[in-house]
């Protein structure tokens, strides 16, 4: 919340398209926040496709979600461009043409990036204002707040669509430039359910958590299974970069601990059934990057539980979360963050969960990467799931962890993982 109302009164515009013109006007040449997740402005989009030119030098940046936030802000004008943190393919085509330039790094030091880098304007998509003038957040905290004190226009889109979540950050109206209505549903999202058996996957992370656990889990398709086998716990927590449908059988089965501030995420990320239920939830606390990710909150937590998926990994144990083959599928986001924090934390644990056979049979634990990077290094050796069994790897040596990641994978590619390595221990002799 901002520290106290201001005395200036911001203009209030008649349409988007007279706020679009003063946005442009104002942030000509520069760099424009986009909030991105559940309040991604796509109305406001419109007026910069329906304005050739409008969009021309301008730099679109945000915090765009894969799989919900499809909308590629670069292709407004030829002249435009986007920084995205995580990478989809649904900006392939100006990634390859260099309008949307990649920014590879954590989601903590996507926040330093929005804090410190030099912008020219922000856009703050808000519930409209309460009794007092502030008006609430809504469903996503995770950026919004590095614009609050920094020297940039603001300009408000006030959409009665979007619900007053009881936890989440307020801005007075007051310290906009500019407002406009703007009213558009928020964006859901569904979660498809998993490929392949999970079962043994998920049984095998439920079985590492306790009761009073405090859990971080991401999008995609494990966290549903694995919540859903946890329902018999008590007391657990969350404190996440988001919270999605994952939760309802936790809070339906009384598995939530019954405290305020129990519930801590970055942003809603889910059903408009979900969005609804969260809006009225007292236990839940909407926070900024600096606390979802940051190290020293993550290491105060006692027992903190990080739960991430991975895509690949190879016999050193260095992991891909990222690429399928060389096709971008995402970006590392804030699993290194998380993984960190719960191995500093007492009683944490780091979760990295790999599904060892793909869609059409493959291994996806191979003898060594192939993939333009890595998002989890060996160094970072985490508490490995799969449908095998569980082994934290961070005590084993180097030989030792090859055996115990093979002894992970599908017993049907056993075989050449032990000839692969067997290659490369007689190699190092």
């Amino acid at each position: 919340m901002t520290s106290s109302a201001q005395s200036a009164q911001p203009v209030k515009l008649s349409s988007l398209t007279e706020a679009g013109a003063l946005l442009a006007e104002r942030a000509r040449g520069g760099r424009v926040f986009i909030p991105a997740g559940p309040v991604e402005p796509l109305s406001f989009a419109e007026v910069f496709r329906a304005s050739p030119g409008l969009a021309d030098d301008l730099s679109f940046c945000g915090l765009f979600v894969p799989g919900l936030n499809r909308f590629d802000w670069a292709t407004l004008s030829t002249k435009a461009s986007a920084e995205v943190f995580l990478p989809s393919p649904d900006f392939a085509a100006t990634i390859a043409n260099g309008q949307t330039r990649v920014i590879p790094c954590h989601y903590s030091a996507a926040w330093r990036f929005l804090r410190t880098e030099p912008f020219k304007a922000a856009v703050f998509h808000v519930a409209p204002p309460d009794a007092e003038g502030f008006c609430s957040l809504s469903l996503s905290a995770d950026a919004s707040p590095a614009f609050f004190d920094r020297a940039v226009f603001k300009l408000g889109l006030i959409n009665p669509s979007l619900p007053v979540v009881a936890g989440a950050p307020k801005l007075h109206l007051s310290t906009l430039d500019a407002w406009v209505e703007a009213d558009c549903p928020p964006a859901e999202l569904s979660t498809p359910a998993p490929s392949g058996d999970v079962d043994a996957l998920a049984h095998h992370v439920t079985s590492l958590i306790e009761d009073g656990a405090t859990l971080q889990a991401g999008i995609g398709k494990l966290p549903g299974a694995i919540m859903a086998g946890l329902t018999g716990r008590r007391g657990l927590s969350i404190h996440s970069g988001l919270i999605g449908d994952w939760i309802l059988p936790l809070m339906e089965a009384g598995a939530l601990a019954d405290r305020a501030d129990s519930l801590k995420a970055g942003i809603i990320l889910g059903s408009h059934a979900l969005q609804a239920h969260m809006a009225q939830e007292t236990r839940l606390k909407l926070i900024p990057i600096a606390e979802t990710h940051g190290a020293a909150h993550l290491a105060a937590i006692e027992g903190f539980v990080s739960l991430n998926a991975a895509l690949e990994l190879d016999l050193f144990g260095q992991i891909n979360c990222e690429f399928a083959g060389s096709r971008t599928l995402a970006g590392v986001g804030g699993a290194v963050d998380f993984l960190r924090g719960a191995r500093l934390s007492p009683g944490g644990k780091p979760i990295v969960m790999v599904q060892s056979v793909g869609k059409q049979g493959e291994a996806r634990i191979v003898p060594r990467l192939t993939t333009p990077s890595v998002s989890i290094a060996r160094s970072d050796a985490p508490i490995l799931v799969t449908e095998q069994g569980a082994i934290d790897l961070e005590p084993l040596d180097q030989d030792a962890r090859a055996q115990a990641i093979i002894s992970l994978a599908a017993p049907q590619h056993r075989a050449d993982l032990i000839s692969a390595w067997s290659q490369h221990s007689g190699a190092r002799r």
